[in-house]
């Protein structure tokens, strides 16, 4: 079982090492391809780290999973990689093969580390848990746009809101914070409602589109209010400016929450890492001076 492991994981690193050198060397893509230019994606805007380093060797095997049948919905796996901001580079295509790479290679990996794991039954275990390791870091790169898209909504309604009442048109405004704002998922996403809107779309369709992809309740609430005014045909300065107020009550809310949540965090390092120092310090030399005394 051992020996069989050992000879998938040299064959897996030696697809890797010629995925990477197909990718990387201009002379080994040119002896493949003879001369026919063929336009890819970029592995370096891929966020994670891990994604970026299977990424050649993924992309080469994404065709041959098209038709293999995926351990869940491939719609909503595609829509969890487009809200964590993956979804043009890496589809459930490259998910998946992914997933099998990490599920054998991870393991073995492990188990030349640690002694349990060369237990048959510990290595499943960790073949079944690195296999939804990739799930994992899609989760987190979600979380970690959404907390971007929190941070940036307010200043980018407070510059909509001063634009609109300064006499631009809403859409104007948009493209204002697009091209003047901070590179970030807000302002791709604020990108994709423009681009969406010269396609065809109405503004409300193409601001219920954007919560859809985003699906975060501050975003969803402030969609909808904008929607309403836009059927109602009430003026959308008014409006940007209220709810502006709002969210900057929201995220000092968010931000005294957060403060109390580390006052509880830091608890734990601080009764076992900084008491017991604390109390070598105080006790220490009163103890020395006991036991000399004696």
């Amino acid at each position: 079982m051992e020996r069989i492991l050992y000879l998938l994981t040299l064959l897996l690193c030696f697809a890797a090492m010629t995925g990477l050198a197909y990718n990387v060397l201009p002379g080994v893509r040119t002896l493949a391809v003879r001369g026919v230019p063929v336009r890819r994606a970029d592995p370096a805007r891929v966020p994670s780290l891990w994604f970026r380093l299977f990424f050649p060797l993924t992309d080469r095997l994404a065709p041959h999973f098209r038709k293999v049948p995926y351990p869940g919905d491939r719609a909503k796996v595609t829509l969890e990689l487009q809200r964590a901001g993956i979804g043009e580079l890496i589809t459930a295509e490259h998910l998946l093969p992914m997933k099998i790479i990490t599920a054998l290679l991870l393991p073995f990996l492990l188990s030349r580390l640690f002694v349990m794991l060369t237990n048959p039954a510990a290595f499943l275990l960790a073949a079944i848990g690195a296999f939804y390791l990739p799930d994992r870091l899609v989760k987190d790169l979600r979380r970690h746009r959404d907390r971007q898209i929190l941070r940036a909504l307010p200043g980018a309604v407070d510059v909509l809101a001063l634009s609109v009442e300064a006499g631009l048109e809403f859409l104007t405004a948009i493209q204002r914070v697009v091209e003047r704002g901070r590179v970030g998922p807000l302002r791709d996403e604020l990108a994709t409602i423009l681009n969406d809107i010269r396609l065809g779309k109405s503004r409300g369709e193409a601001l219920k589109a954007f919560a859809g992809r985003v699906e975060i309740p501050e975003v969803s609430s402030f969609v909808s209010v904008l929607v309403q005014a836009d059927a109602l045909g009430a003026s959308i300065g008014p409006v940007l400016q209220q709810q502006a107020e709002r969210m900057r009550v929201e995220r000092f809310q968010r931000a005294e929450r957060e403060g109390a949540r580390a006052s509880q965090k830091i608890l734990f390092p601080l009764v076992l890492f900084i008491f017991p120092a604390v109390l070598i310090v105080i006790i220490g030399p009163v103890a020395l001076q006991f036991m000399y005394a004696r």
